[in-house]
């Protein structure tokens, strides 16, 4: 199989692409360039996508996939999203052309799917408005097109990033991808289910030559019963591998969580810290602006009276003391009532005394006293100011007067510096917020349920096959009671299962040693922390069909896949499915994305030049200019390269524009 095109439209980052992804067999290699976030990754899906299709469930989904630049232009109405890919594959040892086309239109909030397949002169349609006898038919149709170029289970294999390559060398993970390939990839699984059929023809077989219907019957229990056993055997052995790859693909997250619980509270106490810090400053804030309104409405009293009464307080306190002057002076001198009652004692004794002066009248002696009196009386110079005047001037310059506007200035200051941090502060709260709604502790829970899972499935493995090896010495029982006449169909059947099994332990025997020797000569040369040290490879252990997959030094000793970094893992795991795509049934073409994932400088150069440029018959690299540097790297493999392109996003369109270069080098 090798890709020629790829269309996409309104696809994510694409309005509009269209690449040409021909190659040669002297140049195998498609080399796309681009900065992270130019739409790389992107790229990968459409062609996925395009292959296998996408679920779309509902207009959210459509919105997220739909470019957001077109989408804010001219909308949705009447839009689609469509992938399309040509591409060619062997059928009956000839190539021949396909042309797969998808699109997705979003009308009364129902996704609308049409999916055209055109093969030399063979058009397979079908959609949401074909039947539903139409529609599977021609699904079937397309599927098994698809199915026999890359089947959807594979494709991961060959369609891959190469960052999370290391994270399939985990235990029996990798063990099981290897039988996997080595059964599906190379073909291998067909002869295992010809010895399975050949053998449920071999039962029936015999149980219709017993003659006693009381063994008959209880031989066809027997194997019934077996053939039950097997298949919840495969179920349970499937499901037990499922637990294991979930295992191992969240053990790392499982331990980090283990020990993020810690973190998460002190995580969570930050946030408390910042989000006290930000409402006391929204509070500040609040009660600032309040403060500052009530100045405004008292703005006489607070300002404007403060500063009158220092301007008139000597002058206020001359008046007050001068006042007090008058008044002192005042009370010294005789009221009215006490003038009369003192003159009126003195002239009683007087006449007493006196008789010749009792003509003498009381009110003509005050009179003449009065007037005395008067004379003394204190000069006022403020006599105008009378004494209410006087209090209220004394109580402007004596309050205790409180400038609240400098008050508030200050606190204004602290304001504008609190408010600067703010942004900071709420930037931080939200990321802490976010690590914390990420932690989602029921992963724990999942994953050691999950390990109860994989306890319970291993016990009953075990099980089931000590019940099946019984229940097959009981099956070997019936075999003395069979008749002996010649019976040449019967006489085939006994040997077909055995056939199989033998054909098929033989072949797989002969792929492993192939495998072994290609994927030591190929370590030796890529896994550079053991180039040239690599003595064997081993997928079975002595005496067993198991894979068990083993590298060894040429000293003797074993390299063990958990003790090598994750550079080193990811070199294993993308020259194992080297190997396997060379040995493989399936010519797929290989896609990488990330391509230089976690290898250092060292490797990096190495799988440039003994890596790239024999993988496959059709390599496309989606690489950063970091991976695969335009200044030193493109020029190693530039003589393998077909196309090179590089991808410009455009943020201000928000979409990704293609040039035919390669970070401004031409191939």
């Amino acid at each position: 199989m090798k890709i020629k095109r790829i269309i996409a439209q309104n696809y994510k980052t694409y309005k509009e692409l269209d690449l040409d992804l021909r190659v040669r067999d002297d140049k195998p290699i498609i080399l796309v360039g681009g900065a992270n976030g130019c739409g790389k990754t992107t790229l990968f899906d459409a062609i996925y996508h395009a292959l296998y299709g996408l679920t779309i469930k509902n207009t959210r989904q459509f919105e997220e996939l739909f470019n957001a630049g077109e989408k804010v232009t001219s909308g949705l109405k009447d839009q689609q999203i469509v992938l399309q890919i040509d591409f060619s594959g062997m059928v009956l040892s000839r190539e021949m052309d396909y042309r797969l086309k998808r699109a997705y239109k979003l009308i009364d909030d129902r996704i609308l799917e049409s999916v055209t397949l055109t093969m030399g002169g063979n058009t397979y349609t079908y959609g949401s408005g074909s039947t539903a006898t139409n529609r599977a038919t021609n699904e079937e149709a397309v599927n098994k097109i698809i199915a026999a170029n890359l089947p959807a289970e594979l494709s991961n294999y060959f369609l891959f990033d190469a960052m999370k390559t290391s994270e399939l060398v985990k235990e029996e993970q990798i063990n099981r991808l290897i039988e996997k390939n080595i059964n599906s990839v190379m073909g291998f699984n067909k002869y295992s289910q010809m010895r399975r059929v050949a053998e449920k023809l071999l039962d029936e077989k015999k149980g219709e030559r017993l003659e006693n219907e009381n063994m008959r019957q209880e031989y066809q229990r027997l194997t019934t019963e077996r053939q039950q056993k097997e298949e919840q055997l495969k179920k349970v052995t499937d499901e037990y591998a499922e637990a294991l790859c979930y295992a191992n693909d969240h053990r790392d997250e499982y331990e980090q969580m283990l020990k993020g619980r810690n973190q998460d509270d002190l995580t969570r106490d930050k946030m408390n810290q910042l989000s006290m810090a930000i409402d006391n400053y929204n509070r500040s804030e609040k009660e600032y602006w309040q403060d500052m309104e009530n100045l405004t409405k008292d703005f006489e009293v607070g300002v404007v009276y403060p500063k009158i009464a220092d301007v008139l307080r000597i002058e206020v306190e001359k008046i007050v003391h001068e006042k007090e002057q008058v008044a002192t002076a005042k009370e010294k001198l005789w009221t009215e009532e006490q003038l009369t009652a003192l003159v009126e004692r003195v002239m009683d004794i007087i006449k007493r005394e006196h008789p010749s002066t009792a003509d003498m009248k009381v009110e003509t002696v005050v009179d003449e006293l009065r007037e005395e009196n008067d004379q003394e009386e204190h000069d006022d110079a403020y006599a105008y100011l009378n004494a209410v005047d006087v209090e209220v001037l004394e109580k402007l310059v004596n309050n205790a007067y409180t400038n609240n506007f400098i008050a508030l200035d200050e606190r204004r200051e602290r304001i504008l510096l609190e408010q600067a941090e703010m942004p900071r502060r709420r930037e931080q709260y939200e990321e802490y917020r976010r690590v914390a709604n990420g932690h989602d502790y029921t992963l724990i829970q999942y994953y050691e349920e999950n390990n109860q899972k994989m306890e319970t499935c291993q016990e009953t493995i075990k099980r089931l096959k000590e019940e099946i090896a019984k229940l097959e010495k009981e099956i070997s029982k019936y075999d003395y009671d069979l008749p002996q006449e010649p019976d040449p169909q019967y006489d085939l059947l006994c040997k077909l299962p055995e056939f199989f099994k033998n054909l098929s332990q033989k072949l797989i025997r002969a792929k492993k040693a192939s495998i072994e020797r290609m994927m030591r000569d190929e370590l030796n040369v890529n896994l550079v922390v053991y180039a040239g040290c690599i003595g064997k490879v081993e997928l079975s252990a002595e005496g067993s069909d198991d894979i068990v997959f083993k590298i060894y030094h040429k000293q003797g000793n074993e390299i063990y896949l958990n003790q090598l970094n994750a550079g080193a893992k990811q070199t294993v795991m993308q020259v194992l499915l080297k190997v396997l795509h060379t040995l493989g049934d399936y010519e797929p073409p290989v896609m990488i994305d990330t391509v230089m994932g976690v290898l250092d400088k060292e490797s990096r150069a190495v799988i440039i030049e003994h890596y790239f440029p024999d993988l496959a018959r059709q390599t496309i690299l989606l690489s950063t200019d970091t991976e695969i540097t335009a200044e030193q790297d493109y020029g190693k493999i530039r003589a393998f390269v077909a196309k090179a392109y590089t991808l410009h996003r455009d943020k201000e369109a928000q979409c990704t524009h293609v040039s035919n270069d390669y970070f401004g080098l031409t191939y």
